[in-house]
C-alpha cells in the first residue's frame, strides 16, 4: 500500500534512512537537523522496525557508535548540524583512513544564515579536509534519494559518506509517496584486523593511500552521476552566460528561470559537490563567456 505524507525535508531524510536498510541512527540535537532522529522513531514504530535509535551524549559519541556498527557490517547513520561536526571531527579523519564495512551516513545540516547557530560552517569543506565524499540535496525528495545512494557509496567504496542538507532543505516540506519499509536483518560479524582497526602510522600510510584510490574511483562514478549531476546545454551551441548552482540554490534558480521563461541560460546541476565532477564544469564553461556560481 503507498502512502502519502508532507514531510519536512529532515522527515524525508528519515524515510530514506530506513527505506535504505538502516540499522542503528543516532544523533546529537542541534538546529536545523533536530527533527530526524524523532521522525526516525515515529516510522520505526508505524512501520514496526527494530532498527536502534539513540540520542548521543555528543556528536562524537554519536558518529563512534555508528562507526561501531558499520564495521561489523551493518548499515549505520549518524545525524548532527554543521558545528557540530567539529566536535566529530577527530573521528571522522580517522573513520576515512579505516573505512567502513556495512554503509555509514554522517548527516550534517548546514546552517547558512546563520539562523540558528554560533557559526556559519560549509560541510562541503569538511568533507574535502577529511577525503570523504558528500552529497547536497537541493529538496527534500531528493535527500531522501541521496540517503540511499551514499549507503550504497559507503558500502561499495567502504567509506563514511557526508550528507550536506541545508536548513532550507531541512525545513522544507514536499509531498511524499512511500510504501512498506522492509527491515534489514543483517546480522553483526567483527573480522579482526589489527593492521586496518588499530593501524599504528606504518600502516595508516598505506591506508591513506588506499584512501586516495577510493576517492579517484568515486569522482569517475560521480562523472557520469547524471541524475544529479547535469547540465542543459545544446550541442554546439555558445551562451553568453551560464550558470552553476547546487542544493537549494538550484532548487531557486530553476524555479525562476522556468517561471520567466529563460531557456537561454544553461544550468549546471551539482549533487555531488566532492569529489566535483570537473568535466561537466568544464563543459559548461567552454560554452559560456560567463558563468554566475550561486550559492547560500
Amino acid at each position: 500500500m503507498i502512502k502519502q505524507e508532507i514531510l519536512l525535508g529532515n522527515g524525508a531524510i528519515a524515510l530514506g534512512l530506513l527505506e535504505s536498510g538502516c540499522q542503528m541512527v543516532t544523533s546529537y540535537p542541534g538546529t536545523p537537523s533536530s527533527e530526524i532522529l524523532p521522525e526516525v522513531v515515529r516510522f520505526v514504530k508505524s512501520e514496526k522496525l527494530d532498527t536502534y535509535v539513540e540520542w548521543s551524549t555528543n556528536e562524537k559519541v554519536a558518529l563512534d557508535t555508528a562507526f561501531a556498527a558499520s564495521i561489523t557490517g551493518k548499515r549505520a547513520a549518524c545525524c548532527m548540524k554543521q558545528v557540530g561536526l567539529n566536535v566529530a571531527a577527530d573521528s571522522l579523519m580517522s573513520a576515512a583512513y579505516i573505512g567502513t564495512v556495512g554503509g555509514l551516513v554522517i548527516i550534517s545540516c548546514d546552517d547558512p544564515g546563520p539562523h540558528s547557530s554560533q557559526t556559519e560552517q560549509d560541510t562541503r569543506f569538511m568533507a574535502r579536509l577529511a577525503k570523504v565524499p558528500v552529497l547536497d540535496p537541493s529538496d527534500p525528495q531528493e535527500a531522501r534519494e541521496m540517503v540511499g545512494l551514499a549507503m550504497d557509496i559507503s558500502e561499495e567504496f567502504r567509506i563514511p559518506v557526508i550528507l550536506r542538507p541545508a536548513i532550507r532543505v531541512s525545513h522544507a516540506r514536499q509531498n511524499i509517496s512511500f510504501g512498506p519499509i522492509k527491515k534489514n536483518n543483517q546480522k553483526a560479524s567483527f573480522e579482526k584486523n589489527p593492521q586496518r582497526w588499530a593501524a599504528t602510522p606504518r600502516f595508516r600510510l598505506v591506508l591513506h593511500g588506499e584512501l586516495n584510490k577510493k576517492l579517484k574511483e568515486i569522482g569517475e562514478k560521480f562523472e557520469n552521476l547524471s541524475r544529479y549531476n547535469f547540465h542543459n546545454l545544446e550541442p554546439g551551441k555558445k551562451y553568453p552566460l551560464g550558470i552553476i548552482a547546487g542544493g537549494i540554490p538550484y532548487s531557486v534558480i530553476r524555479d525562476f528561470l522556468s517561471e520567466e521563461k529563460r531557456i537561454d541560460i544553461p544550468v549546471l546541476k551539482i549533487g555531488t559537490p566532492y569529489p566535483f565532477p570537473e568535466s561537466l564544469a568544464i563543459e559548461l564553461m567552454s560554452a559560456c563567456e560567463r558563468v554566475l556560481v550561486i550559492e547560500e
